[in-house]
């Protein structure tokens, strides 16, 4: 099941990162506690990931496209890195750079996500941003955002929330 899981969030993130794109608001620098970076190897066990580039965790919500977290297979859970899992999963980062940030203030959260070397050649990477509210029994995800650079086109290297040529 869990595999499925991942398998489908892998088909949602790499589809929907060919024709979505999204904004999201940015604390001042400095004012939010530092990201918490975690990936998964092989095995399943935590390891560290890479931040992501502070100059995409600035670009506001509305170089995105606005989806729901389900698209991406995000659901509350009694953790933000728990409800990540299946963007972050063994499945969802062989053979592709991830990058993650999460930046938690009180009881609200953003996750930026990033990945390269998607299976899509037109796409070089894909960027997904997550809002969290904590309630009483975990964090539940309440907005999701998506956008792609494309590989070719008229401006290759680009942020775009449209199709990639």
């Amino acid at each position: 099941m869990r595999l499925a899981r991942y398998g489908l969030a892998a088909l949602v993130l790499a589809a929907g990162a060919c024709n979505q794109n999204q904004p999201d608001e940015q604390s001042s620098p400095g004012s939010a506690p530092p990201p918490y970076e975690e990936e998964y190897g092989d095995t399943g066990d935590a390891l560290e990931l890479p931040p992501v580039d502070a100059s995409l965790l600035g670009a506001p919500n509305e170089l995105f496209t606005a989806i729901e977290p389900s698209e991406v297979g995000v659901f509350g859970a009694p953790t933000v890195m728990d409800a990540l899992d299946p963007l972050l999963g063994p499945e969802m980062t062989e053979g592709a750079s991830v990058h993650l940030t999460v930046r938690e203030e009180g009881d609200s959260a953003v996750a930026d996500i990033v990945r390269a070397g998607l299976a899509d050649d037109s796409v070089t990477a894909g960027h997904v941003r997550i809002d969290f509210r904590r309630e009483p029994d975990g964090w539940y995800p309440t907005n999701a955002y998506r956008r792609q650079q494309c590989a070719r086109g008229a401006q290759p290297g680009e942020w775009t929330t449209g199709l990639c040529p």
